[in-house]
C-alpha cells in the first residue's frame, strides 16, 4: 500500500481520479460452522465489510487499488472467537522518463488454506481453523530504448515478497531481464536475445534458488496475421531435485490472428524435463468470448501464488473496465500447492465460454492441473468445474445461479499410490433488489458437500456503493 501511494504525486498532474466507497452488513445462519463430519454446530453470524475502490486514469499515472475489511462476529459459537480479515489488490504504473523510464508496483492480500486438501467452504467466514492470509508486494523498474528501426531494448528490474499469516515459507525474490528485439527494418523476418535471472530466498528455512534463461528466437511473418518462430536456449537454474535443474532448450511457435477477434498460438519445444507443449486461443464474438489454453512449465508454489488471479477484478470477461465489489466473498482455491520450497512441472490446462446477452450473463469454466514434484516422488492433480448463470429479472432485480464442482487427489507417482483426495460440489443462488441508486438488497443460498462434512448456509444482506 506504501509503495503505491508514493507513486501517487509522480502522475497527479492530469490524472483523473474516482474513488468508491462500498459498505456491506450480512446476517448469516450456517449448520456446520467448522465444517465437521459429526455433530455440526449451527450458528448465526454477523459480517460487515467497509471497502473502497480508488483508479487514477492520464498523466503519466495509471493505478486500480481495492481494499476491503471483513470483520465477522460469531454470536454463539462456542469454537470460534471475532475474525478480522483483509483483501487488496493494488497495481500503478508511472512513467518517470517519458517513453523511457517506468516503475511498477502491486500489493495484495488475501484468505488462502492453510492445508489445500483440508475442509473448506469455499470462502473465508467458517471457523475451521484452516484459513490464512497472504500477502504480496512487488517494484518493477524498466528501462526501454529504440535504436531507430533497427532495435528496441528493454531492461528490466524486480524485487517481490511473500508473507503468510501463519503458516509457509515467507519469500523474498530478486530478479532482472534484459531483451533485444529486432525493429521495422528487418521486414518480414525478425530476432530476438534475452536473458533472465531470478534469485529467491526463503527466509523461514534460510534456503535459496535460482532460476535463470539465455535464449536466442528467429522468425517469419509472411504477413500482419501468421508468425513463425523458433528459439534456441540454455536453462541455468538451481533448486532441491532429483534430476538435472539446468539443461540446453528449444521450442517452436505459431502465431495466427486471422480476424481482430481471434487469436491463435501454439508451440512445442524440449527442456530438461521434457516435452513443453502450449497453447493459448481465443476467440470473441458478437456477444460470447472463447478461451482455451494449456502450458507445461516449472513453476514454484511461490510463483503461482504471485502469478494466480487477484482477489478483486478491474475488467470483466470481455476486457471493460469494471469497480469491483469488495464486499463480495472472495474465493478460497482448494487444491493450491502449499507453501513451500518446493518446485514441480506444471501441467496447467484451462478452457472458458462466456456469453453476455442484453438480460443475462452465462458461462462454464474447465481447468486441470497436473504437478510433478522435482524432488519427490509426488504428484498433485486438481479436476474443476463450473456453471454460473446471471440474469435481470427486472429493471431494480437480478438473480444469480452458480454450480462448481471439483476433485483433488495426492498420490506417489511411481505406484499411483492415493495419499489423500478430496472432492467437494458447490450450488450457490441468490437474489438482489436494488433499494436505490446507492444501496442493494440481497438474500443468498449455498451448499457445500465436502468429502466428509455438509453445510448449508443463508445470508440475507445490504450493500451500498458512493463514487465521488
Amino acid at each position: 500500500m506504501t509503495a503505491l501511494c508514493a507513486l501517487a504525486p509522480l502522475g497527479a498532474w492530469g490524472a483523473d481520479w474516482t474513488l468508491t466507497r462500498q459498505v456491506r452488513l450480512q446476517g448469516s445462519y450456517t449448520d456446520n460452522l467448522d465444517l465437521v463430519a459429526e455433530d455440526p454446530e449451527g450458528s448465526f453470524y454477523a459480517e460487515l465489510t467497509p471497502g473502497l475502490v480508488l483508479s487514477a486514469r492520464g498523466g503519466r499515472l495509471d493505478l486500480d487499488l481495492a481494499y476491503a475489511l471483513q470483520y465477522l462476529d460469531y454470536f454463539d459459537a462456542e469454537s470460534a472467537s471475532d475474525q478480522v480479515n483483509h483483501r487488496l489488490r493494488g497495481e500503478a504504473r508511472a512513467e518517470l522518463w517519458r517513453e523511457r523510464l517506468f516503475l511498477d508496483a502491486a500489493v495484495g492480500a488475501r484468505q488462502e488454506l492453510i492445508d489445500p486438501f483440508g475442509p473448506s467452504g469455499g470462502d473465508a467466514v467458517n471457523a475451521s481453523d484452516n484459513l490464512q492470509t497472504r500477502y504480496s508486494y512487488r517494484l518493477a523498474p524498466s528501462l526501454r530504448h529504440a535504436f531507430g528501426r533497427q532495435a528496441d531494448l528493454s531492461l528490466r528490474l524486480e524485487h517481490n515478497a511473500l508473507y503468510y499469516s501463519d503458516e509457509g515459507e515467507d519469500s523474498l525474490g530478486y530478479g532482472g531481464s534484459a531483451e533485444l528485439l529486432s525493429g521495422p527494418a528487418f521486414g518480414k523476418l525478425f530476432w530476438g536475445l534475452s536473458a533472465s535471472q531470478e534469485h529467491v530466498e526463503y527466509l523461514d528455512e534460510s534456503d535459496s534458488t535460482r532460476d535463470g534463461r539465455f535464449q536466442g528466437r528467429l522468425g517469419y511473418r509472411p504477413d500482419a496475421r501468421l508468425s513463425l518462430s523458433a528459439s534456441l536456449g540454455y536453462d541455468d537454474n538451481d533448486y532441491s531435485a532429483l534430476d538435472d535443474t539446468s539443461g540446453v532448450f528449444w521450442q517452436t511457435e505459431l502465431v495466427w490472428t486471422p480476424t481482430a477477434r481471434t487469436a491463435l498460438r501454439l508451440g512445442v519445444g524440449e527442456r530438461y524435463f521434457g516435452w513443453t507443449p502450449f497453447l493459448d486461443f481465443s476467440h470473441r464474438g458478437k456477444h460470447s468470448l472463447w478461451r482455451a489454453s494449456f502450458v507445461r512449465d516449472i513453476s514454484t508454489p511461490r510463483r503461482d501464488r504471485l502469478e494466480a488471479p487477484p482477489v478483486y477484478a478491474f475488467e470483466d470477461a470481455f476486457g471493460e473496465p469494471l469497480v469491483p465489489d469488495t464486499g463480495e466473498a472472495s474465493e478460497i482455491i482448494a487444491g493450491e500447492a502449499a507453501a513451500s520450497a518446493a518446485t514441480y512441472v506444471n501441467n496447467a490446462f484451462r478452457a472458458s465460454w462466456t456469453l453476455d446477452r442484453q438480460r443475462g450473463l452465462y458461462g462454464a469454466v474447465l481447468g486441470y492441473v497436473l504437478r510433478e514434484y522435482e524432488a519427490t516422488t509426488r504428484e498433485e492433480e486438481e479436476l474443476r468445474a463450473r456453471l454460473f448463470w446471471t440474469r435481470r429479472l427486472s429493471p431494480l432485480s437480478s438473480s444469480r445461479l452458480a454450480l462448481g464442482w471439483e476433485r483433488l487427489d495426492r498420490r506417489d507417482a511411481i505406484g499411483l499410490e492415493d495419499i489423500d483426495a478430496n472432492e467437494s460440489l458447490t450450488f450457490d443462488a441468490a437474489l438482489s433488489r436494488q433499494l436505490s441508486p446507492h444501496a442493494w438488497l440481497e438474500l443468498q443460498y449455498r451448499l457445500r458437500e465436502g468429502e466428509d462434512y455438509t453445510e448449508n448456509r443463508i445470508v440475507l444482506g445490504i450493500r451500498a456503493s458512493w463514487s465521488d
